[in-house]
């Protein structure tokens, strides 16, 4: 296929790919329907980045300009030549029984490498996209896939026969800008070889059984804008080097086994959107620098061993949508300043050990459909502002009344 063509499939993949930022913000908490209506389904990049399902009339909050001067600029490098990306992908279908695909259309022919299934080439015939998602592979990545040296997208997704660990080797794809190796049963740790790809604004490796800890090197892809590492089995803490990503948009770590404290540099991630760190091992305070998380919409904290009390910063993140702690051992008492949260639909701090009042504030929140109190210690009334506006479904006071 023509460069045009390359163009028009990364165009389209980038957008489904981006689908993963609006799923990466409910994973916060419940999904809970508009205030007028249903979800709707992104359906540009940068729509798909920035849904969270605006609530029916929420006031917009002004985002902060995204941040652009630490962007590293995109190196486009040529080495290698057909013959060799021929042979890698020869490797590919012999390692990954290439006979069982479900989708094998061309594939060890004469054709031009650009009519094999799932693959694109630029006008030179190098391969740039390489995209066997749910196509039956089985078998280990081979290493020969580090010589594709013009590849742009690699995408791997639900091929559920994939075992073995990722190969380093996939760290020399300099240009290499999209990374799915997702829903597969890859083991081992992440390379940290991976830290290497400059170009790279997709890394989607959830739901496999990776282990090990997360590489600080990942903190050197200066132009990621997704990572995706739920559901594994890493551990370990958190590195902070997570807070030089300066163009990160969305960040999953749910469902791992990571311990220790959130680090204070998640703060510094001035265009992040979404940050979901729940069901895993961390302790200590919640930072209190997430409340410069300007752009933030969504946040889950739930099913950690948080302790302490709940920052009062929190209520300087104006575009947040989903507050989620729950389950966890904060106390003290809940901040006042969570009213000033005028676009939070759902805030979920049940299974706590939180103390005091509510909050007279709360009753402030006109596009709160879902909150979560029972659990705690907690005292007094729900504001009664909030009586028949809360989804019932969705929420859960304890023996908690609505104020008269």
């Amino acid at each position: 296929m023509t460069r045009t063509g390359t163009t028009r499939r990364l165009g389209l993949l980038g957008i489904v790919l981006a689908l993963a930022l609006p799923a990466l913000l409910m994973a916060c908490g419940d999904d809970l329907p508009d205030a007028g209506g249903d979800r709707a389904t992104p359906t540009t990049r940068t729509e798909a980045a920035t849904a969270a399902a605006t609530p029916g009339d929420a006031p917009t909050a002004t985002a902060a300009p995204r941040a652009t001067a630490t962007t590293a600029p995109l190196i486009t490098i040529e080495r290698g030549s057909v013959e060799e990306d021929r042979e890698a992908l020869v490797a590919l279908y012999n390692a990954t029984d290439g006979e069982g695909w479900d989708d094998s259309d061309n594939w060890l022919s004469d054709a031009p490498l650009g009519d094999w299934h799932g693959v694109d080439t630029d006008d030179n015939g190098r391969v740039t996209v390489l995209n066997l998602q749910n196509n039956g592979l089985s078998g280990e990545i081979p290493p020969e896939l580090g010589s594709l040296a013009n590849l742009e997208v690699l995408h791997l997704f639900r091929d559920y026969g994939l075992s073995g660990e990722i190969p380093p080797e996939l760290g020399s794809l300099a240009n290499l800008k999209w990374l799915v190796l997702s829903h597969t049963g890859l083991t081992g740790e992440v390379p940290p070889e991976l830290g290497s790809l400059a170009n790279l604004e997709y890394l989607g490796l959830h739901e496999n059984r990776l282990s090990g800890e997360i590489p600080p090197e990942i903190g050197s892809l200066a132009n990621l804008e997704t990572l995706l590492f739920q559901e594994n089995q890493l551990s370990g803490e958190i590195p902070p080097e997570l807070g030089s990503l300066a163009n990160l948009l969305g960040v999953n770590l749910n469902g791992n086994q990571l311990s220790g404290e959130i680090p204070p540099e998640l703060g510094s991630l001035a265009n992040l959107e979404g940050l979901v760190l729940r069901w895993n091992h961390l302790s200590g305070e919640i930072p209190p620098e997430l409340g410069s998380l300007a752009n933030l919409k969504g946040l889950g904290l739930d099913g950690n061993e948080l302790s302490g009390e709940i920052p009062p910063e929190l209520g300087n993140l104006a575009n947040l949508r989903e507050l989620v702690l729950q389950e966890n051992q904060l106390s003290g008492e809940i901040p006042p300043e969570l009213g000033n949260l005028a676009n939070l639909r759902e805030l979920m701090l049940q299974e706590n050990q939180l103390s005091g009042e509510i909050p007279p504030e709360l009753g402030s929140l006109a596009n709160l459909l879902g909150l979560k109190l029972a659990g705690n210690g907690l005292s007094g009334c729900v504001p009664s502002s909030l009586q028949g506006q809360l989804d019932m479904f969705y929420s859960d006071l304890g023996d908690l009344p609505f104020c008269p």
